[in-house]
């Protein structure tokens, strides 16, 4: 049975106005759609991708997505001047989407995340007019959290997909198997393994955490709920000692209340 992923949000997808609201969705669409790509059978994988980079930076017919993505996806960029650069990255990634996804040392997944997290943020980032260089700083932080939040907390559905965002020099640091990440148990030297990868979260987010000073008020509060959620999350795993079999991670709705009263009323 394959392992199910855990239902998380998605940061800014519905917290807009009504005229960014379509255009942030579309965005996401676009983001989500390149993780099951689209290659037709016998294609070469990295000169499809080259060919379809180059059309999504141009701004041209797609064929790795479903049409009415890349329409809306289009359609956001021209109506808010958001650059088709970040569409291109992003494609650019989504070949490795394609077979078994490994990374032999960190700085290869970083620069898998600089391609794939940090333009979709950025795109976010200049929809929200967040556009200087100290500013994309802190959105490039929050994504590396978010991002490898996500995959800590999804890491046995990513396997069942052939997909592992841990680098193996980390797996081999502490004698842990890709084996034993697919269905556990954690064992002390797993927890000590994915405590790490904790730690890379909570850093990314404290790195971007000054972003909340700089948004409106409606988007503080979102930004608000994400952080104290996402650092919520990391204290369920430490918990649980970091037990990602047994059971979905989520949080309890006492857990989720403190959240909330943290979003409105705390600091960031």
């Amino acid at each position: 049975m394959e392992a199910a992923a855990p239902d998380l949000p998605r940061p800014f997808y519905d917290e807009w106005s009504r005229s960014r609201a379509p255009a942030a969705q579309a965005l996401w669409h676009w983001h989500g759609a390149l993780t099951e790509p689209i290659v037709p059978s016998g294609a070469s994988v990295d000169s499809y991708f080259d060919e379809e980079r180059g059309r999504a930076e141009a701004g041209a017919p797609l064929r790795l997505m479903p049409e009415d993505t890349w329409t809306a996806a289009y359609e956001a960029c021209e109506t808010h001047d958001l650059s088709h650069e970040w569409l291109g990255a992003q494609v650019e990634a989504a070949r490795l989407y394609c077979g078994t996804m490994r990374f032999d040392q960190a700085d290869e997944m970083e620069t898998f995340v600089r391609l794939w997290a940090l333009p979709h943020a950025r795109l976010l980032a200049e929809l929200a007019e967040l556009t200087n260089s100290v500013q994309v700083g802190w959105v490039d932080e929050l994504a590396r959290g978010f991002f490898y939040l996500a995959r800590l907390v999804s890491l046995p559905a990513d396997l069942a997909k052939d997909r592992l965002f841990v680098p193996l020099e980390e797996l081999r640091q502490y004698d842990v198997s890709v084996d034993q990440l697919r269905s556990g148990p954690a064992t002390e030297a797993v927890q000590r393994l994915l405590w790490t990868q904790s730690v890379r979260v909570r850093d990314a987010l404290q790195r971007g955490r000054s972003l909340v000073n700089d948004l409106s008020v409606r988007q503080r509060y979102t930004l608000r709920w994400y952080w104290h959620g996402a650092l919520a999350l990391i204290d369920e795993l430490d918990r649980r000692d970091f037990d990602l079999w047994s059971e979905l991670i989520d949080l309890s709705p006492v857990r989720r209340a403190e959240v909330y009263l943290l979003a409105l009323f705390g600091q960031s």
